[in-house]
């Protein structure tokens, strides 16, 4: 019988060509050659070469990207979509400036050379890693930077969660990225579900949100990574901040961005999730004696344990209520998806997942129990949820979640962002995003028919006339405990993350 193992290994990194951006000398530096009473020639030499100078052509005036960006696992020029902006932004970071990352996981070859060159150019890096692992990547960058967390450039790894006490079962799982300035942008942000390694290229969906010139916000992520790296052994209390918000207290409903840090206590009657869903109208009175519907996508890596339990029982709520709902996962708890996909009066909510295995018997023993485990090829490692409708008593809400929390027992016990967006296009972007998977049967399933080893594949069959033609269909294979035990999620491809 197949099983699921808690631990995963870590792939090779692809190393990317980077090239160095060079300085062109300025008329300033040239004409400081002069002498301090300069003949006529002089004078004139210094004079053609300051206007020959101008002539040069000026360094590119970059801008940062902007707003969401997805990878796709299952096509290969959409693997780097997110890997190669932060690649570019890093290349783009010029003397003086500091890049500071905090992620869960790292083990990119062409982000670690990167990195050396821009500090090799004089931009400060300082990164925070959780300790799980010592990759090659890793050793290229402390070999430069160092580890000491206080000094100007460093990498370092917590002791398990930076802002929360060391144990096996907190970590620093926050994602996000932070650039004085970047071309020609100032404040550049970027955060969402990922991290820094081959997994999140080539087996996760992925995404990550851009964004720059919010100068209070991004000072706020600033003194979270200053705070982070103290490395505490007890737990912090949360953090909340929203940049200037637009009433007296940050407000998801209103403020353009909100953002809460972890670790938080989560429980039935207080959980950040809950408080969202509960204020979701899920059917709005539209003056004609009708209705206007709320719309709820949610892409979720792993839902499970207790408090995916309860989230589950308030999403089946939602949909009980009238709201659009659809649900889409990587790995769920057994009973978190009997209790999501119990009937209602309205039916079962649709449920599909992208998680896939299609190597069931590459008999894999990394435990070297004796036992198989169960490798996932594909997975969703996503964690947003869109809104559109009545939120908070505001109709027509265009709002986006993400960030690196899952809803899961420890998805806010850790070191995590938990971040909102306002606005439509953004809302569109996502959505664009989750219906890409769930209208496709190659790259998601019913969550209800099919098991993470039993699902629609394509294949090419011999056709009577000779050739050769691609069809889909459906492996039949034997039913293992991956469903029933996510907890114990593995292989080479899984982490926990």
């Amino acid at each position: 019988m197949k099983k699921l193992s808690t631990y995963g290994a870590c792939a090779v990194s692809v190393a990317l060509v980077l090239t160095l951006w060079g300085t062109v000398p300025s008329a300033q530096a040239v004409v400081a050659g002069a002498t301090a009473h300069p003949t006529a020639a002089s004078a004139a030499a210094a004079g053609t070469a300051a206007a020959t100078d101008k002539k040069k052509p000026k360094p590119k005036r970059w801008k940062a990207y902007k707003g969401a960006f997805f990878n796709n696992p299952h096509v290969n020029a959409d693997r780097f979509k997110i890997e190669r902006r932060i690649i570019d932004t890093i290349r783009h970071t010029q003397k003086g400036e500091t890049i500071r990352i905090a992620v869960y996981s790292f083990d990119r070859v062409g982000v670690a050379n990167a990195l050396i060159a821009a500090h090799k150019r004089g931009v400060k890096i300082q990164m925070l890693l959780n300790d799980h692992q010592d990759t090659h990547a890793m050793k290229m960058v402390r070999a430069v930077l160092g580890t000491n967390r206080f000094a100007k450039n460093f990498i370092y790894k917590c002791k398990q969660g930076c802002r929360t006490f060391a144990d096996q079962y907190r970590n620093l799982h926050s994602k996000f990225y932070t650039f004085t300035q970047a071309g020609k942008s100032k404040d550049v942000l970027i955060t969402g579900s990922v991290n820094l390694t081959r997994n999140a290229v080539y087996h996760q969906w992925n995404d990550g949100y851009f964004m720059s010139r919010n100068k209070a916000l991004f000072g706020q992520f600033v003194g979270v990574f200053k705070d982070m790296k103290h490395d505490y052994n007890t737990k912090q209390p949360p953090i909340r901040f929203c940049g200037t918000p637009v009433g007296q207290a940050c407000d998801d409903s209103v403020d353009k961005y909100t953002t809460w840090i972890f670790p938080k206590t989560s429980k039935p009657t207080d959980d950040v999730v809950l408080d969202m869903l509960h204020k979701i109208q899920c059917l709005t009175p539209n003056g004609s004696g009708g209705y206007t519907r709320t719309h709820l996508a949610l892409s979720m890596h792993t839902m499970r344990g207790a408090r995916g339990d309860y989230l589950a029982s308030a999403i089946r709520q939602k949909w009980a209520e009238g709201c659009d709902f659809r649900v889409s996962y990587g790995l769920i708890g057994y009973h978190t998806k009997q209790i999501l996909g119990a009937s209602t009066a309205r039916g079962r909510i649709p449920l599909r997942s992208t998680g896939l295995d299609y190597h069931p018997d590459d008999d894999f023993d990394l435990n070297g129990d004796g036992e198989d485990d169960v490798i996932l090829d594909y997975y969703t490692h996503q964690k947003y949820f869109v809104i559109q409708g009545t939120y908070n008593g505001v109709p027509d809400t265009n709002m986006v979640l993400t960030g690196s929390s899952n809803w899961a027992s420890l998805g806010t016990a850790e070191d995590e962002v938990f971040f909102t967006i306002q606005g439509r296009n953004n809302a569109k972007r996502y959505l664009a995003n989750f219906n890409s998977f769930w209208n496709n049967g190659r790259w998601s399933r019913n969550a209800y028919t099919t098991t993470y080893t039993d699902f629609r594949v394509a294949r090419m069959e011999r056709q009577a006339d000779g050739s050769n033609k691609l069809v889909y269909v459906t492996e039949r294979r034997p039913v293992t405990t991956v469903e029933r035990d996510p907890a114990r999620a593995g292989g080479r491809f899984w982490e926990g993350d």
